[in-house]
């Protein structure tokens, strides 16, 4: 170990490393040493501060756990979900399977606007990442797109997702918007959008 006026941070620490005897030769003495709080600044030994930041440690990983056990929840029940529009769909006769589909989103999902383009003029109300989306996507919309979806929709949109679909008949999209901002944000995962995607494919392709 370096002594004297070399001796640094970097050192110390490299000294215990290399010598993790030193802490069992040295414990009553190490137990003497106060250093402070870190919140209330008042003097407590290694071993107490030790055992704040395990205890600190613990919360974090419980919060962690919450979280995950917080969002396997919510998928297993986005898939029951999913799995009850399913039955929908195919408890339904084969014409009357989209708009079953469609209804199966507003009833399983609380999805206030759901909207299937015909590939038509009325491509000119969807907002641009839509209309130009090659892959399903989410996204606040304001300002004029607002409006337009507003209008098409016959009810406030502030947030929209869209799910294109190219079919034998041409491409068509799905959207489904909210007048909630949040309910829709651009970061939301694609992977339940994309299985409705592919439900409807295959109910449009089997009408070719």
């Amino acid at each position: 170990m370096v002594n004297g006026p070399d001796m640094t941070p970097d050192s110390v620490l490299q000294y215990l490393r290399a010598n993790p005897e030193f802490f069992e030769a040295n414990a009553a003495a190490i137990a003497q040493i106060n250093i402070p709080h870190p919140d209330h600044g008042r003097a407590i030994s290694i071993n107490e501060r030790q055992l704040l930041s395990l205890r600190e440690r613990c919360r974090q990983l419980e919060a962690q756990l919450a979280d995950w056990v917080d969002n396997g929840h919510a998928n297993d029940d986005r898939g029951e979900r999913m799995h009850r529009l399913g039955l929908r769909v195919l408890a339904a006769a084969p014409a009357d399977r989209i708009e079953a589909l469609l209804e199966g989103l507003r009833a399983e999902f609380g999805i206030p606007w759901v909207y299937l383009s015909s590939g038509g003029a009325e491509h000119d109300a969807l907002t641009e990442q839509a209309d130009a989306a090659t892959s399903p996507g989410c996204g606040t919309v304001s300002g004029r797109q607002a409006e337009r979806l507003t209008e098409l929709a016959g009810q406030p949109i502030a947030s929209l997702a869209w799910v294109p679909v190219d079919t034998a008949h041409g491409q068509r999209v799905l959207m489904l918007g909210s007048g909630e901002p949040s309910r829709f944000p651009a970061e939301a995962g694609a992977q339940y959008l994309q299985r409705v995607g592919d439900m409807l494919k295959a109910i449009l392709d089997g009408d070719a």
